[in-house]
Protein backbone atom coordinates (compact mmCIF):
# COMPACT_ATOMS: atom_id res chain seq x y z
CA UNK A 1 0.00 0.00 0.00
CA UNK A 2 0.99 3.65 -0.30
CA UNK A 3 2.31 4.98 3.02
CA UNK A 4 3.07 8.62 3.78
CA UNK A 5 5.84 9.03 6.37
CA UNK A 6 5.64 12.42 8.08
CA UNK A 7 8.86 12.84 10.05
CA UNK A 8 11.18 15.86 10.41
CA UNK A 9 14.17 13.78 11.54
CA UNK A 10 15.76 12.75 8.23
CA UNK A 11 17.57 9.74 9.69
CA UNK A 12 14.40 8.38 11.29
CA UNK A 13 12.43 9.05 8.10
CA UNK A 14 14.91 7.06 6.02
CA UNK A 15 14.93 4.15 8.49
CA UNK A 16 11.12 4.02 8.50
CA UNK A 17 10.96 4.25 4.70
CA UNK A 18 13.58 1.51 4.25
CA UNK A 19 11.72 -0.77 6.68
CA UNK A 20 8.37 -0.25 4.96
CA UNK A 21 9.81 -0.71 1.47
CA UNK A 22 11.30 -4.05 2.53
CA UNK A 23 7.75 -5.07 3.45
CA UNK A 24 6.64 -4.20 -0.12
CA UNK A 25 5.00 -0.84 0.61
CA UNK A 26 5.38 2.25 -1.53
CA UNK A 27 6.62 5.14 0.60
CA UNK A 28 6.45 8.92 0.32
CA UNK A 29 8.25 11.16 2.82
CA UNK A 30 7.22 14.60 4.12
CA UNK A 31 9.18 16.63 6.67
CA UNK A 32 6.42 19.09 7.60
CA UNK A 33 2.66 19.64 7.65
CA UNK A 34 2.78 21.70 4.46
CA UNK A 35 4.73 19.01 2.60
CA UNK A 36 2.43 16.26 3.88
CA UNK A 37 -0.72 18.08 2.78
CA UNK A 38 0.77 18.81 -0.65
CA UNK A 39 1.65 15.15 -1.18
CA UNK A 40 -1.73 13.90 0.08
CA UNK A 41 -3.55 16.28 -2.28
CA UNK A 42 -1.81 14.84 -5.33
CA UNK A 43 -1.31 11.23 -4.20
CA UNK A 44 -3.73 10.23 -1.41
CA UNK A 45 -2.02 7.64 0.79
CA UNK A 46 -3.74 4.70 2.44
CA UNK A 47 -1.79 5.06 5.67
CA UNK A 48 0.26 7.78 7.38
CA UNK A 49 3.13 7.06 9.77
CA UNK A 50 3.11 10.36 11.60
CA UNK A 51 5.50 11.84 14.15
CA UNK A 52 3.68 13.59 16.98
CA UNK A 53 6.28 16.37 17.24
CA UNK A 54 7.13 18.01 13.90
CA UNK A 55 9.16 21.07 14.83
CA UNK A 56 6.59 23.85 15.08
CA UNK A 57 3.79 21.61 13.80
CA UNK A 58 1.68 19.29 15.94
CA UNK A 59 1.25 15.81 14.57
CA UNK A 60 -2.18 15.68 16.18
CA UNK A 61 -3.30 18.67 14.10
CA UNK A 62 -1.67 17.24 10.98
CA UNK A 63 -3.65 14.03 11.51
CA UNK A 64 -6.95 15.93 11.44
CA UNK A 65 -6.00 17.89 8.31
CA UNK A 66 -4.80 14.80 6.48
CA UNK A 67 -8.06 13.02 7.27
CA UNK A 68 -9.99 15.96 5.82
CA UNK A 69 -8.14 15.36 2.56
CA UNK A 70 -8.18 11.56 2.75
CA UNK A 71 -11.25 10.23 4.59
CA UNK A 72 -10.60 6.81 6.08
CA UNK A 73 -6.83 7.35 6.21
CA UNK A 74 -5.18 4.99 8.69
CA UNK A 75 -2.74 6.69 11.07
CA UNK A 76 0.11 5.27 13.13
CA UNK A 77 1.59 7.86 15.50
CA UNK A 78 5.29 7.80 16.38
CA UNK A 79 6.69 9.69 19.35
CA UNK A 80 9.41 9.80 21.99
CA UNK A 81 6.65 10.88 24.40
CA UNK A 82 5.70 7.75 26.30
CA UNK A 83 3.50 8.93 29.16
CA UNK A 84 0.01 7.46 29.31
CA UNK A 85 -1.49 10.93 28.80
CA UNK A 86 0.55 11.42 25.59
CA UNK A 87 -0.54 8.06 24.18
CA UNK A 88 -4.18 8.70 25.06
CA UNK A 89 -4.01 12.14 23.42
CA UNK A 90 -2.72 10.57 20.21
CA UNK A 91 -5.38 7.88 20.13
CA UNK A 92 -8.08 10.38 21.09
CA UNK A 93 -6.97 12.57 18.17
CA UNK A 94 -7.85 9.75 15.80
CA UNK A 95 -4.71 7.63 15.64
CA UNK A 96 -5.23 3.94 15.01
CA UNK A 97 -2.13 3.07 17.02
CA UNK A 98 0.79 4.74 18.83
CA UNK A 99 4.38 3.52 18.80
CA UNK A 100 7.03 5.05 21.07
CA UNK A 101 10.63 5.70 20.00
CA UNK A 102 12.99 3.97 19.86
CA UNK A 103 11.36 0.95 18.25
CA UNK A 104 12.57 -2.08 16.32
CA UNK A 105 11.88 -2.49 12.58
CA UNK A 106 9.95 -5.67 13.40
CA UNK A 107 7.66 -3.83 15.79
CA UNK A 108 6.96 -1.11 13.22
CA UNK A 109 6.00 -3.67 10.58
CA UNK A 110 3.84 -5.59 13.06
CA UNK A 111 1.90 -2.42 13.91
CA UNK A 112 1.45 -1.46 10.24
CA UNK A 113 0.27 -4.95 9.33
CA UNK A 114 -2.13 -5.06 12.28
CA UNK A 115 -3.74 -1.76 11.29
CA UNK A 116 -4.07 -2.89 7.68
CA UNK A 117 -5.50 -6.24 8.74
CA UNK A 118 -8.15 -4.69 10.96
CA UNK A 119 -9.22 -2.00 8.48
CA UNK A 120 -10.23 -2.11 4.82
CA UNK A 121 -6.55 -1.83 3.78
CA UNK A 122 -5.95 -5.57 3.66
CA UNK A 123 -6.04 -7.08 0.18
CA UNK A 124 -9.37 -8.85 0.61
CA UNK A 125 -10.61 -7.33 3.88
CA UNK A 126 -13.53 -5.43 2.43
CA UNK A 127 -14.77 -8.32 0.29
CA UNK A 128 -14.40 -10.93 3.02
CA UNK A 129 -16.50 -8.94 5.48
CA UNK A 130 -19.08 -7.56 3.07
CA UNK A 131 -22.50 -7.57 4.72
CA UNK A 132 -21.14 -8.43 8.18
CA UNK A 133 -23.13 -6.41 10.71
CA UNK A 134 -23.83 -6.51 14.42
CA UNK A 135 -26.51 -4.48 16.17
CA UNK A 136 -28.07 -4.04 19.61
CA UNK A 137 -30.26 -1.39 21.25
CA UNK A 138 -30.06 1.12 18.39
CA UNK A 139 -26.33 0.78 17.84
CA UNK A 140 -25.46 -0.78 14.49
CA UNK A 141 -21.93 -1.63 13.37
CA UNK A 142 -21.27 -2.48 9.72
CA UNK A 143 -17.88 -4.18 9.69
CA UNK A 144 -17.83 -4.55 5.92
CA UNK A 145 -18.36 -0.84 5.29
CA UNK A 146 -16.38 0.15 8.40
CA UNK A 147 -19.17 2.36 9.74
CA UNK A 148 -21.26 2.66 12.88
CA UNK A 149 -24.53 4.43 13.67
CA UNK A 150 -26.75 5.06 16.67
CA UNK A 151 -30.49 5.13 15.91
CA UNK A 152 -29.59 5.96 12.32
CA UNK A 153 -27.15 8.77 13.13
CA UNK A 154 -23.67 8.18 11.69
CA UNK A 155 -21.02 8.16 14.42
CA UNK A 156 -18.14 9.00 12.04
CA UNK A 157 -15.89 6.42 13.69
CA UNK A 158 -12.35 5.52 12.65
CA UNK A 159 -11.81 1.92 11.45
CA UNK A 160 -10.30 0.92 14.79
CA UNK A 161 -13.26 2.44 16.69
CA UNK A 162 -15.63 0.47 14.44
CA UNK A 163 -13.78 -2.73 15.32
CA UNK A 164 -13.92 -1.99 19.05
CA UNK A 165 -17.64 -1.22 18.87
CA UNK A 166 -18.20 -4.39 16.86
CA UNK A 167 -16.72 -6.50 19.65
CA UNK A 168 -18.64 -4.67 22.38
CA UNK A 169 -21.98 -4.89 20.56
CA UNK A 170 -21.43 -8.54 19.74
CA UNK A 171 -21.34 -9.31 23.48
CA UNK A 172 -23.80 -6.83 25.08
CA UNK A 173 -23.59 -6.67 28.86
CA UNK A 174 -20.49 -8.87 29.01
CA UNK A 175 -17.20 -7.44 30.31
CA UNK A 176 -14.51 -7.83 27.65
CA UNK A 177 -10.94 -7.81 28.91
CA UNK A 178 -8.22 -5.49 27.65
CA UNK A 179 -6.34 -8.54 26.38
CA UNK A 180 -9.35 -9.91 24.49
CA UNK A 181 -10.08 -6.56 22.83
CA UNK A 182 -6.49 -5.88 21.79
CA UNK A 183 -6.18 -9.36 20.33
CA UNK A 184 -9.48 -9.16 18.44
CA UNK A 185 -9.03 -5.59 17.20
CA UNK A 186 -5.28 -5.30 16.56
CA UNK A 187 -4.31 -8.96 16.40
CA UNK A 188 -1.71 -8.54 19.17
CA UNK A 189 -1.18 -11.59 21.32
CA UNK A 190 -0.21 -11.42 24.99
CA UNK A 191 -0.95 -7.69 25.16
CA UNK A 192 -3.05 -6.54 28.11
CA UNK A 193 -2.74 -2.77 27.75
CA UNK A 194 -5.59 -0.48 28.91
CA UNK A 195 -3.75 2.60 27.62
CA UNK A 196 -3.96 1.40 24.01
CA UNK A 197 -7.75 1.25 24.31
CA UNK A 198 -8.44 4.26 26.52
CA UNK A 199 -8.10 6.96 23.88
CA UNK A 200 -10.37 5.09 21.48
CA UNK A 201 -12.98 4.46 24.17
CA UNK A 202 -12.96 8.17 25.08
CA UNK A 203 -13.57 9.08 21.44
CA UNK A 204 -16.35 6.48 21.07
CA UNK A 205 -18.14 7.80 24.17
CA UNK A 206 -17.91 11.36 22.88
CA UNK A 207 -19.41 10.37 19.52
CA UNK A 208 -22.20 8.33 21.12
CA UNK A 209 -23.09 11.26 23.37
CA UNK A 210 -23.21 13.63 20.39
CA UNK A 211 -25.67 11.22 18.73
CA UNK A 212 -27.94 11.17 21.81
CA UNK A 213 -26.41 8.26 23.70
CA UNK A 214 -25.02 8.11 27.22
CA UNK A 215 -21.41 7.93 28.39
CA UNK A 216 -22.31 4.84 30.41
CA UNK A 217 -23.23 2.90 27.26
CA UNK A 218 -19.59 1.86 27.13
CA UNK A 219 -18.88 1.04 30.75
CA UNK A 220 -15.45 0.66 32.32
CA UNK A 221 -15.14 -2.61 34.23
CA UNK A 222 -12.27 -1.69 36.53
CA UNK A 223 -9.36 -4.07 36.45
CA UNK A 224 -10.94 -6.02 33.60
CA UNK A 225 -11.86 -3.98 30.51
CA UNK A 226 -15.09 -2.61 29.02
CA UNK A 227 -18.67 -3.65 28.34
CA UNK A 228 -21.57 -2.39 26.21
CA UNK A 229 -24.34 -1.53 28.68
CA UNK A 230 -27.32 0.06 26.90
CA UNK A 231 -29.67 -0.09 29.92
Amino acid sequence: MLVLVVEDDEDYAQIIAYTLKRDDHEVLIAESEAAALKIATHRPPQMAVLDVMLGEDSGLDVCARLRELVPGLAVLFLSSLDRSSDIIAGLDAGGDDYLTKPFSPGELIARVRAIARRTSLGTNAGRCREGEKVAAHGLEVDLGKQSASFHGANLDCTPIEVEILGQLVRYPGQPLSYGFLTQQVWGYENVDDPVLLKGHISSIRRKLKAAGGRDEMVRTVYGVGYSFSPA
